[in-house]
């Protein structure tokens, strides 16, 4: 365990400094702070107590409070409750990894420490490439879990199996506390611990981990080329232009796209997605992104939020809050052969001119659309159903529930930015004339 730590340390090139280490009260964390107080560096222990598991979380924390002050090692508490919205989006094992490394990262802020150590270890190691292997991951996951990260979060013992550490801790007589969730098969986890006990697998994963991270400077070169070619990189987006011929370099460049535009993502296959390139006009990749086909290229892009139902009257203008838009409307008067210029100081907004029949009184409703709607296009002879008509206008599906409309006596009158419906276009027959436009 010492020589390994400390071997750790000089491959790493890591400065001294105070180290704050997480302390769950399990087998692997409970080693990690004996060790690194039998190698006499300054540490600050930290618990973060997520209260998932009622009266032995509290027990939990009791036995780490009971440690620290035998080891003369101070002590943070952090509570660890977490957002059951966060549950719902990103599961229960992410949710509360969340909240332990901002508590982490918070603990070692305030205690002014270099680094924050946590105890993953070389079974660890092997569990996360297999579960990468099985999620399709790509090259990028078989690196594993980082020795030492870029925000500071270092992890010693990636070069010790737990049956190394088991033997560490009955060596000193300590019995660590035990999280029964850690068997529960519904975790993938905790089934891919199950089956690499009896593979006998560890010490060739944890390898290829090794393998991965020492070779990926090399490709990572290759894939900034191939970025640089075929990816225009926007700050929401990236617009795939082409794709470079080697399959692995096109699950490698959604794999970085993927990661830019959602840090939180897991569980997408690259590799799967880079196959079907060909075929994909619209694909969900993760929780908030989706692969888009527009013109030539793909579009990887956060999914837009769904849109808010909403209908409000209208007389000569009307806000509308969920688009953050004003929709104007304007009686031009009597509609004759001779119509009239739009006004000049509405140049730039761009005015529709309709015609509602003689005599009828412009109050107005504008919402967005609803199920049923029907809309009659310009030209034809019958009305069709306003999805039909916004498919047939090549509508992106995310922008049809945004589109205002204008709805007079129960009819569509007009699909702002699209069409005015052939119902209540220009005639010059004596209607009532109007503008509409929004700003």
């Amino acid at each position: 365990m010492h020589a390994a730590i400390r071997q750790f340390f000089v491959k790493e090139a890591l400065e001294a400094g105070r180290i704050v280490v997480a302390v769950s009260g399990g087998t692997d964390s409970t080693a990690l702070l004996l060790a690194l107080h039998d190698l006499g560096l300054e540490l600050v222990a930290a618990h973060v107590n997520h209260h998932l598991r009622g009266a032995d979380s509290d027990a939990d924390e009791a036995f780490v409070r009971d440690l620290c002050a035998r080891l003369g090692v101070p002590l943070r508490v952090a509570g660890g409750t977490l957002d059951p919205e966060r549950v719902r989006e990103r599961g229960i094992e992410a949710a509360a990894r969340e909240v332990r490394y901002a508590q982490l990262t918070r603990i070692r802020d305030e205690e002014q420490a270099r680094y924050v150590a946590t105890a993953h270890q070389k079974n660890d190691q092997a569990e996360t490439v297999l579960m990468r292997l099985l999620t399709g991951s790509g090259l990028a996951g078989l690196r594993g879990i980082h020795p030492h990260r870029e925000d500071g979060f270092i992890r010693p013992l990636l070069g010790v199996t737990r049956s190394e550490i088991e033997a560490f801790l009955a060596e000193r007589g300590i019995v660590p506390r035990l999280d029964r969730s850690n068997e529960d098969p519904r975790f993938l986890r905790n089934r891919v611990r199950a089956f690499l006990r009896d593979l006998d697998a560890t010490e060739n994963l944890a390898h290829i981990a090794d393998q991965a991270r020492a070779q990926w400077p090399l490709l990572e070169r290759a894939i900034e080329e191939a970025e640089q070619r075929c990816v225009d990189v926007g700050e929401d987006a990236a617009t795939f232009k082409n794709w470079p011929e080697e399959p692995w370099l096109r699950g490698a460049l959604l794999q970085r796209q993927i990661r830019r535009l959602d840090p939180s993502a897991r569980d997408f296959d690259a590799t799967r997605i880079a196959s079907e390139l060909e075929t994909v006009k619209r694909m969900s990749v993760t929780k908030t992104l989706e692969l888009v086909r527009k013109g030539g290229g793909l579009v990887l892009r956060k999914r837009p939020e769904p849109a808010t139902d909403f209908e409000l009257p209208l007389s000569d203008h009307a806000y509308i809050p969920a688009l953050g838009l004003t929709m104007h409307v304007l009686n031009v008067g009597r509609a004759s052969a001779r119509l009239p210029h739009p006004p000049e100081r509405r140049a730039e907004a761009r005015p529709t001119l309709f015609e509602l029949p003689e005599g009828a009184s412009p109050t107005f409703t504008v919402r967005n659309r609803r199920d049923g709607d029907r809309f009659h296009p310009l030209g034809m002879a019958q009305p069709k159903k306003l999805k039909d008509f916004l498919i047939d206008r090549k509508i992106d599906a995310d922008v049809r529930d945004r589109l205002p409309l204008l709805v007079w006596n129960g009819e569509i009158v007009w699909i702002a930015g699209v069409e005015v419906s052939e119902r209540f276009k220009v005639r010059g027959a004596g209607g009532v004339l109007c503008e509409v436009w929004t700003s």
